[in-house]
């Protein structure tokens, strides 16, 4: 269990078991100003992943000796925790990305990885929580304003006109900005079919999304493919609050 020693610092959880690595990452992130507790083992990660006050955030591996961090994740969401989870997966592991990202997972990272690059989405997961969307609000992303409580789109003050799926498809991205929206949750969530259901009806309402924001190209869109997987919505910038609407 973390003591309090850091008041003030955010507070990781990292559940690892090779202990080399474990110990490299406490080692540094320490020393990048953040609080860290490490879980060795599935039974440990998930006594402290469930324990309250809740961390700032957790880095999970998927495989752990004694129960897989995906059980470690569908638990603790099961019992309610929200924190940010960062999971890590094996090289090339594509179906573990999946389950995590349909399990709750908010990023993924593959072994090997530079301490960097870790470090990186840690401070990209933690400015997107404390930047969490409200229910109603106005916001700019890829050259569009979106105002949820109204439901409204405009360009330079212009209506923009969507279909009915293409602002639902907006919307369910942003409210989930910088997290992957996997194809079968964008399914169930946004066209309330099964997962099964093969379509490419997803990818044609992005591209009639994309048409209308500002970008030329994957590196410039705001909703960007994460390929085989799904999409997400990066750069949405609040303007103000529905209070101050």
């Amino acid at each position: 269990m973390r003591d309090a020693q850091s008041v003030n610092a955010p507070s990781l959880l990292v559940v690892e078991d090779d202990s080399e690595l474990s110990t490299s990452l406490m080692l540094y992130l320490e020393s990048e100003g953040y609080d860290v507790e490490l879980a060795t083992d599935g039974t440990s990660g998930l006594e402290e992943a469930t324990r309250l006050p809740g961390y700032d955030l957790i880095v999970l591996d998927a495989r752990l000796p004694d129960r897989s961090g995906f059980q470690i994740l569908r638990q603790a969401r099961a019992e309610g925790v929200r924190t940010p989870v960062l999971m890590l997966t094996g090289l090339g592991d594509h179906e573990h990305r999946m389950r995590g990202f349909e399990m709750g997972a908010d990023d993924y990272l593959t072994k090997p990885f530079a301490t960097e690059e870790l470090l990186a989405r840690i401070e990209a997961l933690l400015r997107r929580e404390a930047q969490a969307i409200p229910e109603d609000g106005v916001f700019n992303v890829g050259g569009l304003t979106i105002d949820l409580a109204q439901q409204t789109v405009t360009r330079d003050g212009e209506p923009v006109q969507l279909t009915d799926l293409e602002y639902a498809l907006l919307e369910y991205l942003l409210r989930r900005r910088g997290r992957t929206a996997t194809r079968e949750q964008i399914l169930r969530d946004v066209w309330d079919l099964p997962a099964e259901v093969e379509t490419r009806t997803i990818d044609r309402h992005v591209n009639a999304l994309r048409d209308v924001m500002d970008g030329t190209d994957e590196q410039s869109w705001a909703i960007q493919s994460v390929y085989g997987i799904g999409y997400k919505l990066v750069g949405a910038d609040p303007v103000q609050s529905a209070a101050n609407a």
